[in-house]
Parts: structure tokens; sequence; C-alpha cells
């Protein structure tokens, strides 16, 4: 999962060039979903089949073999290599707006990452196989594709600005469902993955949305600052996931919660952006009468 990420900020660097986040990114970034459920499948059927060391082994091989294309790449020429330098980490965290739309992305990364450290936890405690654990990440993954796809041709209507705002009351509703279900007693899995399935479709439309927004007002310097994006954002999914690993004594109760927690921080962020929004807007229009 890690790796996957800063694959996607790769993949931020080389297609975030002025327009191309709108166009590029939500296509490419629903595909970056198919992992959280490819990679359960093998772990456990490498579980079945071998010892736990060969899930290392494998992840060593396909480690080595992402490798081996980026030995033939050859080094880029940066043309705005002097306007490059001048964007500095502080003054991109200084863009409210930048602020916003990463904190937004972040915080709907840690709420997945959660469940991914809390969920074989949460299935083990209900008796389920590593197998059927593995199977459990499918339907959460076609709903991330769904909800990414959907994206790219709801984008041919309305613009970024005007969906994410329902994307988020969405991400809100789905993640305090999945808390209020881990609330009850005996809940079964098919009450958990219902809401989160939803949480999921909704993640998949904002990825793309908040990365180009974050992206956008810096086309001379994407690469910086795609890579401050995905620290920020894999430090959020990292205290995330610490979290629900010290109290894992109640997997389903913490899990759940620190999603909660998560719900905050994306409506924190979306406040922050719409108000940076706010400020340029009135910013144009005193300059017009001006």
């Amino acid at each position: 999962m890690r790796r996957r990420r800063h694959l996607a900020g790769d993949g931020d660097r080389l297609l975030s060039r002025r327009s191309a986040p709108i166009v590029f990114l939500p296509t490419i970034m629903p595909l970056v979903g198919l992992s959280p459920a490819l990679a359960p499948l093998l772990g456990s059927w490498l579980l079945a089949h071998f010892d736990w060391q060969a899930i290392f082994a494998t992840l060593f091989i396909i480690t080595l073999v992402l490798m081996l294309p980026a030995l033939r790449l050859k080094p880029a020429h940066h043309k705005h290599a002097a306007s490059e330098e001048k964007l500095t980490f502080w003054r991109l965290l200084r863009s409210q707006d930048y602020r916003g739309n990463v904190l937004i992305y972040a915080a709907c990364s840690a709420s997945f990452f959660a469940w991914l450290t809390g969920s074989p936890f949460i299935l083990h405690e209900m008796g389920y196989s590593p197998t059927v654990i593995g199977l459990s990440y499918v339907p959460q993954t076609i709903a991330f594709l769904i909800g990414g796809y959907g994206c790219r041709a709801a984008l041919q209507k309305w613009q970024g600005s005007q969906l994410l705002p329902w994307l988020l009351v969405v991400f809100g509703v789905s993640v305090i469902a999945t808390w209020a279900v881990g609330l009850m007693e005996n809940a079964s899995l098919t009450a958990l993955l219902i809401p989160f399935c939803v949480m999921a479709i909704a993640n998949g439309a904002i990825y793309p949305i908040v990365v180009a927004q974050a992206l956008k007002p810096f086309p001379q310097a994407t690469g910086r600052a795609a890579a401050l994006q995905n620290t920020l954002q894999l430090g959020l999914c990292f205290l995330a996931s610490l979290a629900v690993s010290t109290l894992i004594a109640t997997p389903l109760l913490t899990t759940t919660s620190v999603m909660l927690v998560t719900v905050l921080l994306a409506a924190i962020g979306y406040i922050m952006q719409r108000a940076a929004r706010v400020d340029e807007c009135t910013a144009k229009r005193s300059t017009s009468h001006a």
C-alpha cells in the first residue's frame, strides 16, 4: 500500500501540467484502487500455500520488477528550474487552498488506511479465515473504481468544485454509518461493508478532484507540490494506522472511531479551501472595480 502511494505521487508529477490534472487524474487514479483487493488476495493465497516469509519474498520481487523500468528513464530537462526553486515547501503550506485540498485528500485516505489496519483483526474476531478476509476487499475496490470513473463522467457536466461538497457529505454520512454499525452488538460483515463501500465510492470520486485542485495553482513546480502532498497524506495515514494498532484490543470500535475523526479533518480541509476560493473571488472583484 505504501508503494502504491509513492507510485501515485509519481503519477501526479507526470500528469499534473496545467489542465492535465482535470483530464488525466479521474482516469488514472481509480486504477490505483486495484491494489487493496489484489494484495490481500495474493497474501491469503501465499499463506495458504507457503510460510509467511513468502509474502516478504514476493514483495521484494515486486520491488525489483518495479525498479527495472526506472533504470531506463532518462534525466529530465527542467525548463523552469529557476521558478521551481522559488516555490519552497513553506510557501506551499502558506497557501490555504493547497492546505485545504491536501487535508481532504489525506483525511479520506487515512479513513481508508484505518480500515485496512483494523479490518483483519475485526474479521478474525468474527471468525473469518484469511481467504475470506482477502475477498472482503473486493467489493470496496469495485466501489472505489465506480466512484473514480463516475467522477470522470460527472466532470463532463459539472465542475469539481460543484461536486466536492456533495461527495464530502456522502463520505461523512457513510463513515458515521460505519461507526454506528460498530456500536451494535454482533455487527455483521455485510452491515459493515455496505456503508464502507459507499465511503469507497465517495473516496474514488474525491481523490482526483482534490489532487487536481491542489496541484493546479503550481504548474511550474508540480513535482514539489505533489511530493509535499503525498508526504502529508502518508503522514496522516501513518498516524491513523498507528492509532488503530495501538488500541487494537477493541478493533471494531477503535477502527470506526479513528475513521470518524477523519470526517472532522475533511470538513476542516473543505472550510479552508472554500475560504481561500472566496478570498480569491473577492480579490478579483476588487481588482475589476478598481
